[in-house]
């Protein structure tokens, strides 16, 4: 029931596209429990929406999560009785949550760091940090073309940045 509130998050989204004017090329997406890429997959499919929706794990590889999300993603098909989600509907990525879930890394204290000095947006070090990490490293790496525009769904978690602040600040030495 919950990733229904995702589907309704996409078409709000896709309205907002349409009546600005704009267009992306991804769509990048924390993937953990599966409720908000399960739901985003479900509304991509049902309001046919065909750019690429990427999941950045946050406490397992795409071996371990894809399924949990296709799951999810069918359970809301099946709500909407909107037909099967095709497999490929679900896309994630991981290698940005390690060592493990809620526990901090370098490229996570990085990319939180990076988007407070450079945009001003905060970032929780347990999942969205670790999510931005994973749209910078996918960047890096060339996954997207020069120029594409790559929409971040922010999910919230400023709370937590809190608990974290002497990692986040360069007080406390990270395990890695």
């Amino acid at each position: 029931i919950g990733g229904l509130g995702y589907v309704a998050c996409v078409q709000e989204m896709q309205q907002q596209w349409l009546d600005m004017g704009v267009a992306f090329d991804a769509v990048v997406v924390g993937s953990g429990s599966s409720g908000t890429h399960g739901g985003m997959a479900a509304g991509f499919y049902g309001n046919n929406i065909k750019i690429p929706l990427i999941g950045i794990g946050v406490s397992r590889d795409p071996a371990d999560q894809e399924p949990l999300v296709r799951k999810e993603a069918q359970a809301i098909a099946d709500l909407l009785g909107i037909g099967k989600v095709p497999r490929e509907a679900v896309k994630s990525v991981g290698g940005f949550w390690q060592p493990k879930y809620s526990v901090p890394n370098a490229k996570m204290v990085e990319a939180v760091q990076m988007l407070a000095r450079t945009e001003a947006i905060p970032l929780d070090p347990v999942y969205t940090g670790k999510i931005m990490a994973g749209l910078i490293g996918l960047a890096r790496q060339g996954y997207f073309k020069p120029k594409a525009k790559v929409l971040f769904m922010h999910t919230g978690g400023l709370p937590s940045l809190h608990v974290y602040e002497d990692v986040i600040l360069g007080r406390t030495e990270l395990k890695d």
